[in-house]
């Protein structure tokens, strides 16, 4: 579940803290907290704010170790969708398409990631959006970058706490939902897993520090908001209600809202401490043991090398990699210009005398050479007879490939083969998502080159809606390069 080092830095940080884990180890009862941090930065201002992160990040090794960053609920919002595809390239590609549809933001100003839930109906794909404030989640970059820190991924917190306690309470073969609930300081993340995966979340602006001062009308407004949580999760029938629920921390508060539960609600509440299922360096515990939950940044640093969800900027990915590609290209050309001193003499003494055995072979075979072509041009023109006379069925190859790809909810109306290989197909289909199937199939057949789905339109077909479709093939090359460039001499 860890990245390929075993080991992470994971950064969380707001308006008003900075919290900070570093693991090491495999996932559940192997995995160690080194370190953890927490850090009240409110009313710190913007010019200051990477210095104080520099300051604070300097007894974590963040010059040799990944580090993650787990991105604010408060630049988050999360929606159920369903895809109709289960195709993964189709699937990402209506996401794109769709993610604004699902926020007041334009497309630009949004950043979007999902969790493949998982196949629903036979043909559509559950995923669980999630979707990011570009220019704010850009902002927190930009501080941690001054900071002198190279972030490598932003995480999805509910995604690892859903792996995380999976992992560890053997969740994965459960066919019923399980819902966690994790209260922080001054907000609860409620998370509900499946099979290892976070199926729905959201986050609920009530936290400890509202018990201290509400008491008993604090606790009692957040179960209230769960219920409501599990309403709007019922009414958009994402999946089965949740078997039971987990705290994620153990004190007289989450007691105390267990009973609440228990007995207003008649949810089947467990306490499950998550610092219980993690080793801890000597003088770490008293640290986890504050008002702030650190599940967030653990379980992302644990599930960081296989999270679905990485909510990195395109441009901050393609700078990133323009800069480790420019430091790998400086690194690579020094070597290869020692290298290239090293071996210079070599080569030039091996050309030269190579060069002059060719001389010598050339003087000594000259009177072989026009025999040598002749026969050359004979073996060539031999090919390309034999290769005419194995294209000839290639017509009848392609409408049989055809025929045993079609899927019988569609019918082609028209095929149009012509000199230079080309082949136009049309045809009409009753499911859509069948016509992008059968271009995936042909592209992966031997006979085609290329496929190119040039259109397709809705229109009505003996009374049912169909989809009008055509598709161009490019057929795949019968000769070889010498032979065509022979054939045109």
């Amino acid at each position: 579940m860890l990245n390929k080092s075993n080991e992470c830095i994971t950064i969380f940080f707001n308006e008003d803290v900075l919290r900070v884990a570093h693991i090491k180890g495999a996932a559940g009862n192997a995995a160690k907290i080194i370190n953890v941090l927490t850090q009240d930065i409110k009313g710190v201002s913007e010019t200051d704010l990477p210095k104080n992160i520099q300051s604070c990040l300097r007894s974590f090794p963040v010059k040799t170790t990944p580090v993650s960053l787990v991105i604010s609920p408060a630049l988050i919002t999360t929606k159920n969708i369903e895809i109709p595809s289960i195709d993964q390239d189709e699937i990402k590609s209506i996401v794109n398409l769709q993610a604004g549809r699902h926020t007041p933001f334009s497309r630009e100003e949004i950043q979007i990631g999902y969790v493949n839930i998982g196949i629903y109906k036979t043909n559509y794909t559950k995923v669980l959006l999630v979707i990011a404030n570009r220019n704010a989640l850009k902002k927190q970059l930009s501080f941690i970058d001054k900071a002198g820190i190279k972030i490598s991924k932003v995480l999805f917190a509910p995604e690892g706490m859903a792996a995380f306690y999976s992992a560890i309470l053997n969740l994965e073969s459960e066919a019923v939902p399980t819902g966690i609930i994790d209260v922080g300081k001054d907000s609860t993340e409620f998370v509900v897993t499946l099979r290892g995966l976070a199926i729905a979340s959201r986050n609920i602006p009530i936290g400890k520090a509202h018990f201290i001062k509400e008491g008993a009308t604090a606790r009692e407004r957040l179960a209230k908001e769960l219920e409501k949580t599990i309403e709007s999760y019922q009414s958009e029938d994402i999946e089965q209600l949740p078997g039971k629920y987990i705290l994620t921390s153990d004190d007289k508060d989450m007691k105390e809202i267990q009973d609440f539960l228990r007995i207003n609600f008649k949810w089947a509440v467990e306490i499950v401490p998550y610092v219980d299922h993690v080793k801890v360096s000597p003088g770490v515990l008293k640290h986890l043991g504050s008002d702030h939950s650190f599940l967030d940044v653990i379980s992302s640093s644990l599930q960081a090398e296989e999270a679905q969800v990485n909510l990195m900027p395109e441009d901050v990915q393609i700078q990133k990699t323009i800069e480790a590609q420019g430091k790998e290209l400086f690194t690579t050309a020094m070597l290869g210009f020692v290298l290239l001193l090293l071996v210079a003499g070599t080569f030039g003494l091996k050309i030269y005398f190579r060069n002059a055995y060719l001389t010598r072979l050339k003087n000594d075979y000259k009177g072989s050479r026009e025999e040598v072509i002749t026969l050359e041009q004979r073996s060539i023109e031999t090919r390309l007879i034999q290769n005419y006379l194995s294209s000839r069925m290639v017509s009848l190859d392609i409408i049989n490939e055809l025929y045993k790809n079609v899927p019988t909810e569609m019918y082609l109306t028209n095929i149009y083969m012509d000199d230079e290989g080309r082949i136009n197909i049309q045809g009409v289909s009753d499911i859509a998502s069948l016509v992008f199937n059968l271009g995936t199939t042909l592209k992966e057949s031997p006979l085609f080159k290329s496929v190119d789905i040039k259109s397709m339109t809705a229109k009505k077909d003996r009374g049912k809606d169909v989809s009008a479709f055509e598709i161009e093939l490019k057929q795949a090359k019968a000769f070889s390069e010498d032979e065509e460039n022979a054939a045109e001499k």
